[in-house]
């Protein structure tokens, strides 16, 4: 029995040592977890909160503040607008003559609501006594007064021989003459200046400057271009543009993709360029890929020439891979693309007026140019009527223009 005693006693010594052992290991793990748990503390302290992983929204800036007040009051306007209002603002027209009220002008205007006119001098917009330019601007304030959504006035005012505004200002350098000054300012003062006598006769916009790149002779755009170099094109193009639309005037880049390569004139036909894809990106279309994202031009003319390696069937205007394709989606503009006019050889040799139009818009154009007369305008709208009923066209993709067209009012004061 004593025996016995003594190896229970041993085996409980025993017992209490493995015990011991590992309650000592259980208050060091247990100083291990707070010493975690504290730190996690810390941490959550002074480490930035982040909710569900999302870091905080930076403040809008002031311009884009501007752009949704804009696109909300953009919506506003289209919410209002009948179908015909709607499709009015994608024509822009012409008249022949001078008489506001006898040549359709007004009636364009105040029942057809077209988006916006151009003064053409070869219509003869500019005779007496609208060689004066109190006169002229008296029509463009009347006409923005009788239009249900102010208008675009424009004109094509380069210089040298596309010199609209010869009448009142006389001879301007061309856009090759501005280029060989060798200084991007001597462009930049010319498209200032000619934003401000613009604004005096009433005109919004300007359908310049060219962008196409002189590689032929000899060139069909004669001193039209301001060089052979892509980069000399961008730089006096582009100061010329931000000479006009820091003056409150929308410039357009034209005309796309690319007339610099032309060996017959678009007028009387249609021209063809058979450039590689290659060589049409490093010449025709690289002014196009800096000035969008350097200058932001308000608008890009799209024109009426065959470039086959985009479309080998549809002239660049009327073609959905040229306008949708390559202008929307590899170049990345989402501004307003306006047609060249529809009626020049090109295009009036194969399609009708109407039938070029709803061509235009398919191909991802918004502004069509080239109406002069009301019935015109109104076989445009019953052909644009037409293809929406038949599903050629959606009634968001005419939303989508009007709205691109109603943003650019507002961003160059035109819609206040």
């Amino acid at each position: 029995m004593q025996m016995l005693s003594l190896i229970q006693r041993r085996r409980y010594i025993a017992c209490n040592r493995r015990m011991l052992i590992f309650c000592c290991l259980l208050l060091f793990l247990s100083g291990c977890a707070n010493s975690s748990a504290s730190a996690n503390i810390v941490a959550a302290r002074t480490e930035p909160r982040v909710s569900r992983g999302i870091l905080p929204t930076p403040p809008l800036s002031p311009a884009e503040i501007l752009l949704h007040q804009q696109q909300r009051k953009a919506q506003q306007i289209l919410q209002g607008m009948s179908l015909e209002q709607k499709l009015g603002q994608l024509i822009v027209v012409e008249y022949i003559g001078t008489d506001y009220a006898a040549t359709g002008l007004q009636q364009m205007v105040t029942q057809q609501f077209v988006g916006g006119f151009m003064y053409q001098e070869s219509n003869h917009n500019f005779d007496a006594p609208y060689d004066v330019a109190a006169n002229v601007n008296t029509l463009s304030q009347q006409a923005q007064k009788d239009a249900h959504i102010p208008l675009l006035i424009a004109t094509d005012q380069e210089g040298g021989l596309v010199n609209r505004l010869y009448k009142f200002h006389g001879y301007l350098p061309s856009a090759q003459d501005m280029a060989a000054s060798g200084n991007p300012a001597t462009a930049l003062a010319q498209g200032s200046q000619s934003a401000q006598w613009m604004r005096q006769l009433g005109i919004n916009a300007d359908l310049a400057p060219v962008v196409d790149v002189h590689t032929v002779d000899p060139p069909v755009l004669e001193s039209r271009m301001f060089g052979a170099d892509p980069k000399t094109v961008s730089t006096y193009a582009g100061a010329f543009l931000d000479g006009l639309q820091k003056n409150g005037v929308a410039g357009t880049l034209k005309h796309f993709p690319g007339l610099g390569a032309i060996t017959s004139d678009p007028h009387a036909g249609l021209p063809t360029v058979t450039r590689s894809m290659a060589d049409l990106e490093a010449i025709d279309l690289a002014p196009y890929k800096t000035m969008i994202q350097h200058n932001q031009p308000a608008m890009i003319m799209s024109t009426d020439v065959l470039t086959t390696a985009i479309d080998p069937t549809l002239p660049a205007e009327l073609s959905p891979k040229a306008i949708n394709g390559v202008l929307r989606k590899e170049l990345g503009y989402n501004g307003v693309v306006i047609t060249d006019g529809l009626y020049m050889g090109g295009i009036s040799e194969r399609w009708s007026l109407s039938q070029a139009a709803v061509l235009s818009i398919i191909a991802g154009n918004d502004l069509v140019e080239g109406p002069y007369t009301p019935a015109q305008v109104a076989d445009v709208v019953t052909a644009l009527e037409q293809a929406l009923n038949q599903g050629l066209i959606s009634m968001d993709r005419i939303n989508q223009s009007v709205q691109r067209i109603l943003l650019m009012k507002m961003h160059y004061g035109i819609i206040k």
